[in-house]
């Protein structure tokens, strides 16, 4: 196979995309290369269908050894999570040793053929992205940060900031920060990151708090990204003399910091003074050119030669693009509310309009039919997405969106359009609390619709008791949608059923960290042995509250020698959960909303605060207080 043999368009990206995340998902379950090569070459047909094609002309032999070619790329790639996150690349084969493959024949005559046929390069995709997705984010705060990649995990934080999940980025990128001895210019990407995250969560304290420990950085590049960042901040309130000050303790610290060119100009023609801004832009130009700062291409030339030639339009070039980001955070007077309300007052029936493909006791990726493939486009359009195109554009501001779905009923039966009108309900804003009462109602309505039409789907396609795979995006939709509906349910049987079967049936692997919450409504409606079962699923958990609740199940279920032993092992691995829940008024320590330190005094105080009452309830607080005294 040629690498011409693809055509490279959207969908055999995204095929590629699906077939590295399974293969890497594959890679961390093994340790041995044909158990993995396998069940690589089993899902190929199915994530991959047109590089399958591509290998079809091939004999049997052909097709196995151009995927243990494929693989084998992958393989030595994967930074595994049991080898400190790092690869285990295989040994280089020699021509004339048996391949590694298992078909008995000498690797020359065998995958030595195919060696350079991947279509993609393994070493320049970051696979770490495919690993991160299947941990729980709770485990990020946990990671071996020294094997690591900074710029990897900035590059990781990017992509999930362009997907919006700026509370995921917060999660990976606070605890990488954490230390900021060991910080140097390979972390400047993912400080910038970090305080786009912030941005996007409305949490303006925190960012600032970001900024000014890192303007302490002992690594220049580093610090004096912070100092951009605080000029930018001083300069927006206006204090003008603040701001140049901070800028000219960035210049001594890196006077040729192509970053510097942007700053003064912006600042300059913010201040009002555009004559000196289109001088300064031209030094810039000529001594970015002269010193070799900067690629001939790169964009902030073409900025600056805007400004040195029309100041006009480079305002209006920067004022565009703080505009369409302000659009995010504007504030509304709430006539979309009541559109939205209206509208909901006669939503349709849930409907079938995906199909799934069973295989294995996985039910595959959620595929829209033809009719709700071009309603999803047309959505695209009218309601422009985030990291996309948002000039111009916010959704409290227009009634195109409502007016559309007003005119196509088919759109409710949408995973993706539901999610983005849940969104958009979760993040506007209303005056009258009468309306964000009735809001909140429609939402729950929503989200009710939503787990009824993934219940009406996968019985239509005969996937009862399959894997809703997290790895297939098109899945996620309809996992979030399940568990915002669970989120907002009382804790009676119908939460625990639907908790149960999101976290046992649909994604075992736990990619949205709900078994802590199920852990808890387990023993809560009496059911410890259930509860039990669960935190033996997760053997090697790390989590703190699995820990203990691995405790109060045994205790619940009237094994008592056994919980007294789990009780002192959970004593060891996490003693300050044990001392905080026995104490009669512990102090509240001070709490990171961003992360929680594993075996920290915060995570102790959140347990207590989610764990005491049902210690209480379950009347096996008197007990845990015997066993410890006893022991």
């Amino acid at each position: 196979m040629q690498d011409d043999d693809i055509e490279f368009n959207d969908e055999s990206t995204a095929e590629i995309d699906r077939l590295m995340r399974e293969a890497t998902r594959i890679v961390c379950g093994t340790r041995d290369f044909a158990t993995g090569l396998t069940r690589f070459i089993d899902v190929l047909p199915t994530l991959a269908p047109q590089l399958a094609l591509a290998t079809a002309e091939n004999d049997a032999e052909s097709r196995r050894a151009l995927c243990s070619v494929l693989f084998r790329e992958i393989w030595n790639h994967v930074p595994r999570p049991d080898n400190g996150f790092r690869p285990l690349p295989m040994p280089k084969q020699e021509r004339n040793n048996p391949c590694q493959c298992g078909s008995g024949k000498k690797y020359k005559q065998c995958c030595g053929r195919f060696e350079g046929a991947a279509p993609f390069d393994a070493q320049g995709l970051s696979l770490l992205k495919y690993v991160l997705e299947d941990l729980p984010p709770a485990a990020y705060a946990t990671l071996p940060f020294r094997h690591l990649s900074a710029e990897e995990l900035a590059f990781v934080a990017d992509q999930w900031l362009q997907e919006g999940h700026p509370d995921k980025v917060t999660l990976l990128l606070v605890p990488l920060l954490a230390d900021l001895h060991k910080l140097d210019a390979r972390h400047e990407a993912a400080f910038d990151l970090l305080g786009d995250a912030y941005l996007h969560l409305g949490m303006p304290e925190e960012r600032e708090a970001l900024v000014e420990r890192m303007m302490n950085a002992g690594d220049a590049t580093l610090k004096c990204a912070a100092l951009h960042r605080r000029c930018t901040v001083l300069s927006d309130a206006g204090k003008w003399p603040e701001a140049w000050q901070v800028f000219a303790q960035a210049q001594r610290l890196q006077p040729d910091n192509p970053a510097l060119s942007h700053l003064e100009v912006i600042m300059l023609a913010a201040e009002g003074r555009t004559e000196q801004a289109q001088e300064r832009a031209k030094f810039w130009l000529l001594r970015l050119a002269r010193k070799d700062l900067v690629a001939p291409n790169d964009p902030l030339l073409d900025f600056l030669r805007t400004m040195s030639e029309s100041p006009a339009a480079a305002l209006a070039m920067m004022h565009g693009e703080l505009d369409a980001e302000d659009d995010l955070f504007d504030d509304n007077d709430g006539e979309w509310a009541f559109a939205l309300i209206d509208l909901l007052d006669d939503l349709p029936e849930p409907a079938c309009h995906y199909a799934l493909r069973p295989l294995n006791g996985n039910a595959g990726e959620l595929e829209a039919d033809g009719k709700l493939r071009a309603l999803e486009k047309q959505w695209g359009d009218v309601f422009p997405q985030a990291g996309e195109n948002l000039d111009d554009f916010s959704p409290w501001d227009t009634t195109d969106w409502l007016d559309w779905l007003a005119v196509n009923p088919l759109a409710w039966q949408s995973f993706r359009i539901v999610e983005d009108v849940v969104t958009v309900i979760d993040t506007g804003e209303v005056v009258d609390h009468d309306v964000d009462d009735d809001l909140a109602e429609v939402e729950e309505g929503l989200l009710a619709h939503a787990t009824t039409l993934l219940e009406t789907v996968i019985a239509r396609n005969k996937a009862e008791g399959c894997r809703l795979e997290w790895g297939w995006l098109e899945n996620r939709p309809a996992l979030r949608l399940l568990s915002a509906h669970i989120d907002r349910l009382d804790e009676d049987s119908e939460r625990l059923r639907l908790l149960d079967w999101l976290v046992i049936t649909l994604n075992p692997s736990d990619n949205q960290g709900l078994r802590e919450t199920l852990a808890r409504d387990l023993i809560m409606g009496s059911r410890a042995v259930d509860a039990l079962a669960l935190c033996d699923r997760y053997p090697d958990d790390g989590l703190g509250a699995m820990i203990y609740a691995r405790v109060l199940a045994l205790q619940q279920s009237g094994r008592l020698d056994e919980a007294a032993a789990a009780l002192a092992q959970a004593r060891k691995e996490r003693p300050k959960i044990l001392k905080t829940l026995l104490a009669a008024r512990p102090r509240m320590p001070d709490l990171d909303v961003d992360t929680v330190q594993i075996g920290g005094d915060d995570e102790a105080w959140y347990y207590r605060m989610d764990w005491l009452p049902l210690w209480q309830a379950r009347g096996a607080l008197a007990w845990l207080k015997k066993t410890v005294k006893s022991g």
